[in-house]
């Protein structure tokens, strides 16, 4: 194997697609390749045959096993962040709520309590590098990417917040990532399909968007990844292949001299105009530590990169030296990141966390006692949530209170929708507020039905923009479902939602 082979393994994080690792990450991964990612759709659905395996049965993965047992240091990275955003669960939901719901409690404790069980799950997976918590201040509130992710639209809320997730985390000796430097919560435009402007000068930059990610580094967050999005005050490139961001804003003004993590290159934004390699190379040039390629193809990628590199070396855009500190920050990491499985199964402080987010509003108390009907209005996530499991139809099964379940087409007419007569009626909605159809679907389903109640399961909306009986679940995680479904039913969930 080449140096620069070697050299460029060293900083580099792979995914692979399918249930197993294929010959040639294990390869990989044996010729110096830092890091692995790990996707939901790597991971089997849980076996309804399984004794308590269906909906909520606790999950066991070995995930690591294959890999360390071909180089024991390697990293495994995934998207943890709790409510919508899980790989662990990425079959039936999240048994956390997310951030959204953890910033509105605003109980430090209680974040860190929650992240320090998301890091135990991760460590008993044998995950030594969360990529997460979003530390982006969702200062837009019809942001198409961030919206829940987000502790809150105050910085200072968010920055406390971070830092207890990081904490808890990295108490389990797993390493945390703060992502989207240098903050994607202002766009109004998903990166992972095109390239958005944030229209901030530097000044606001600071005031706004900084300062979670700099409590998430006096708080000792091993990783900070950087967001496809550009400040045209700041720099032309992204974030993520500019030096004026990473070097002068990260490394030397926030003086982070932790990890740098690049988001997924294989994002169209980046991808289309300077391809894997091209990318790749300027990521590194601009101070990046660690590349993460995507999530699929990149079998036929690294020869792209390596190609890419070595041109770039030997036209002087790229030196050996930049890419051995890269690698000697990547070591250290994995030196350090060495969870300690504890075995113990999942807590339940997940369900606790997402009761007390809960809002309702003109819901009575206690629930109907009969089985409740469910209509949920489909909605498309975004992909960094993918086709993650929503709503309440397990909930409810699991309660033993669900009476009938319908899932509506985004675009249906409304009077196309069959209601029941009678009986207690749901509709489940995501971010009704920011979607025409399912707000004007809401109004005309209830002239039909004056009495259903509103569940929405997104991003809170401002006072009085949905009408009562409604419940606000600041979130779509499983935690989230059982806590509303509880509070509809009447009925207790016996134990944590994930049945550990």
């Amino acid at each position: 194997m080449s140096t620069v082979v070697s050299l460029v393994n060293a900083c580099l994080m792979a995914s692979y697609e399918g249930r197993v690792p294929p010959p040639w990450i294990r390869r990989a991964v044996e010729n110096g390749l830092a890091g692995v990612g790990v996707f939901g759709t790597n991971l089997a659905p849980p076996d309804p045959a399984a004794p308590g395996a269906a909906p909520y049965g606790t999950l066991r993965y070995d995930i690591a096993a294959p890999l360390r047992a071909v180089r024991p240091d390697v990293l495994i990275a995934l998207d943890e962040e709790g409510g919508d955003v899980t790989r662990l669960d990425y079959h039936r939901g999240s048994p956390y709520p997310g951030n959204h719901a953890l910033g509105a409690v605003d109980d430090l404790g209680l974040t860190r309590e929650v992240a320090r069980a998301i890091g135990a799950d991760l460590a008993d997976a044998g995950i030594n590098l969360c990529l997460g918590p979003c530390a982006d201040v969702n200062s837009r509130p019809n942001n198409p990417i961030i919206g829940v992710r987000s502790f809150g639209a105050d910085p200072q809320r968010v920055a406390r917040h971070t830092e207890a997730f990081v904490r808890g985390l990295q108490d389990r000796r797993v390493a945390a990532t703060l992502k989207h430097f240098p903050g994607h919560g202002d766009t109004g435009t998903d990166s992972h399909t095109a390239l958005p402007d944030i229209d901030r000068d530097l000044p606001a930059v600071r005031a706004l968007d900084l300062p979670p990610f700099a409590a998430g580094i006096a708080a000792g967050a091993k990783a900070v990844m950087t967001g496809h999005i550009r400040l045209p005050h700041l720099a032309e490139p992204p974030a993520t292949l500019s030096p004026r961001i990473v070097t002068g804003l990260l490394r030397e003004e926030l003086g982070y001299d932790g990890v740098v993590v690049s988001d997924a290159l294989e994002m169209a934004p980046v991808l289309d105009r300077w391809g894997f390699g091209g990318a790749a190379v300027l990521a590194w040039s601009a101070g990046v530590d660690l590349v993460l390629l995507g999530a699929s193809g990149v079998e036929h990628t690294l020869p792209q990169v390596y190609e890419a590199v070595e041109s770039a070396l030997k036209k002087g855009e790229l030196t050996v030296e930049r890419l051995e500190e890269a690698a000697a920050r990547i070591a250290a990491l994995r030196a350090w990141a060495d969870p300690v499985p504890t075995g113990t199964g999942r807590s339940g402080i997940g369900l606790v966390a997402a009761r007390r987010a809960l809002v309702a509003v003109g819901v009575p108390s206690p629930g109907p006692s009969g089985p409740v009907h469910c209509v949920r209005l489909s909605s498309e996530a975004n992909m960094a949530v993918g086709v993650a499991p929503w709503g309440l139809d397990g909930a409810l099964t699991g309660l033993g209170r669900l009476a009938s379940a319908l899932d509506v087409d985004p675009g249906t007419d409304p009077a196309d929708i069959p209601l029941p007569a009678a009986g207690p009626l749901v509709v489940v909605v995501r971010d009704a507020v920011r979607d025409p159809w399912q707000h004007a679907t809401l109004d005309a389903l209830r002239t039909r039905r004056p009495d259903l109640v509103t569940v929405d399961m997104g991003l809170e909306p401002a006072p009085g923009r949905l009408a009562a009986p409604l419940l606000l679940t600041r979130g779509a995680g499983l935690a989230n479902a059982v806590a509303a479904a509880e509070l509809l039913t009447g009925r207790t969930w016996p134990g944590p939602p994930d049945g550990g």
